[in-house]
């Protein structure tokens, strides 16, 4: 018996230090991004009008660095998520949501998606697409949109957190809309929706995003390689550059998905033409 507590204090005191280190990690950032903010005399969120009493609400990142990809240690992660370190040396603007139904129909006058709601995500939306709408949206306002790189999705994903999560080596359905009949780590099981849920829903990273872990998969601008992770370069990297044709990165799981699948750093691809009630997309805007 003396045994037996002793190894549930032992434990429980593994986790504090876990959960405390996170706090820390997460405090940071949230420091950094508002200091950053400040000293470039950015506003912390950027509201832009785009019409029909809509608007697109873009949080700032700042410069810095990371480990992308996952450690050999971290439960089912893929071959293709060799950690390395990188860094981004200018400051940028992400969407705090994925973009939604409202905010595509009036820029694209359409609504292609399954699960029908003005504060859902617009899903069912092909690469082309996305990048369609980004540049109408461009014309209209006279901004720098578009698709964020692989590299910058993980960065703010993870909003300087190093574990598995962005809440932490966890995950359930109270922080994201995913499968989460099924466990990860000592998680805890939880609902299935099985379809999108509002934008926004769900607690906000430290860098105030929502929907990094779940909900829809998320387009990025880089075109799949598995190897690409070997040879990155260490600064912004943009991604492969050689095969117009190829698959896109899609990151951050679906409403469909395991929790495994959600994870910062796992990573999948689609052919730039597929449509899928699981796909949608999250804005970036540059910084001149």
């Amino acid at each position: 018996m003396k045994k037996w507590i002793s190894l549930v204090l032992v434990l429980c005191l593994v986790t504090a230090a876990v959960a405390a280190s996170k706090d820390k990690e997460v405090s940071k950032a949230s420091t950094q991004q508002k200091e950053a903010a400040k000293n470039a005399d950015l506003p912390l969120e950027k509201k832009v009008d785009i019409g029909s009493d809509a608007n697109i609400v873009m949080v700032f990142i700042p410069a810095g660095e990371f480990d992308m990809g996952s450690p050999l240690e971290e439960l089912k992660r893929d071959k293709d998520e060799a950690q390395h370190h990188i860094k981004h040396t200018k400051p940028f603007y992400i969407g705090k949501f994925e973009v939604t139904q409202m905010q595509y129909r009036v820029i694209m006058n359409d609504n292609p998606s399954k699960f029908g709601g003005d504060n859902l995500p617009v899903e069912n939306v092909n690469w082309y697409e996305a990048a369609r709408f980004i540049k109408k949206l461009n014309d209209k306002t006279g901004l720098k949109f578009r698709l964020p790189t692989e590299a910058q999705w993980e960065y703010a994903c993870r909003a300087g957190t190093t574990t598995a999560f962005n809440t932490g080596t966890t995950i359930d359905s109270d922080f994201a809309n995913y499968d989460a009949t099924a466990p990860y780590a000592d998680g805890i099981i939880g609902k299935e929706l099985k379809r999108t849920n509002k934008v926004g829903s769900y607690p906000p990273n430290a860098f105030g995003l929502h929907d990094m872990h779940g909900n829809v998969w998320e387009w990025c601008s880089d075109i799949y390689d598995d190897d690409y992770y070997k040879v990155t370069p260490a600064f912004d990297p943009q991604g492969p550059q050689d095969d117009e044709g190829g698959d896109r990165v899609i990151r951050g799981g679906a409403w469909n998905e395991k929790a495994h699948k959600c994870r910062s750093a796992d990573r999948n691809n689609r052919g730039p033409k597929t449509n899928q009630p699981i796909i949608g997309f999250r804005l970036v805007m540059d910084i001149d």
